[in-house]
């Protein structure tokens, strides 16, 4: 049996963490958190949080990225869109990207990551505005792994869960 080590999660800091040596497989989200993560926290159109094991906090061992976004009205399910005030699109937090290092594989980092990133998307709603959390899996295995989380298909590329519905399963999965 493998002992999972602890981790935190905590916003990126360039100077502390070393993202040169994160590889989680996927060349395109490997390059994201290399060269682009830095850059877009700066203009603040996203925030990236990363995971770091307590015994080497400069090791990157997954991240994810929230930005706020909109939901159109007409792609939410007509039984949602009833119980809605009646504008024309609704505010969402965006999970961008999110990606665990091949090196942690097998210790549920994934899992963690979400659950951080709900409880951030469900924490901030009470502060500014954001309906449901919207992520675009880059394919099935995402999709699948986010409809794990109770997500569902908005339209063709986008997936959705209301923070409702996240704020109850948090507490359901709470210890």
């Amino acid at each position: 049996m493998t002992v999972q080590p602890p981790f935190r999660i905590e916003p990126l800091d360039p100077a502390k963490h070393r993202r040169e040596e994160f590889d989680c497989g996927v060349p395109i989200l490997n390059d994201y958190l290399k060269t682009r993560a830095r850059k877009e926290m700066e203009a603040r159109v996203a925030v990236c949080f990363v995971a770091v094991p307590e015994a080497d906090p400069g090791c990157v061992a997954g991240f994810y990225t929230l930005s706020s976004a909109t939901v159109l009205a007409t792609d939410v399910p007509e039984e949602l869109r009833r119980k809605l005030p009646r504008y024309p699109e609704f505010p969402a937090t965006l999970l961008g990207r999110l990606a665990r290092s091949l090196q942690f594989k097998g210790q549920r980092l994934g899992d963690r990551l979400m659950i951080s990133a709900l409880e951030r998307a469900v924490a901030g709603a009470s502060d500014i505005a954001s309906w449901s959390m919207v992520t675009d899996p880059k394919d099935e295995n995402a999709r699948r792994f986010y409809a794990e989380f109770g997500f569902s298909s908005l339209n063709e590329h986008r997936m959705f869960m209301p923070l409702k519905m996240a704020a109850d399963w948090l507490k359901a999965k709470a210890p």
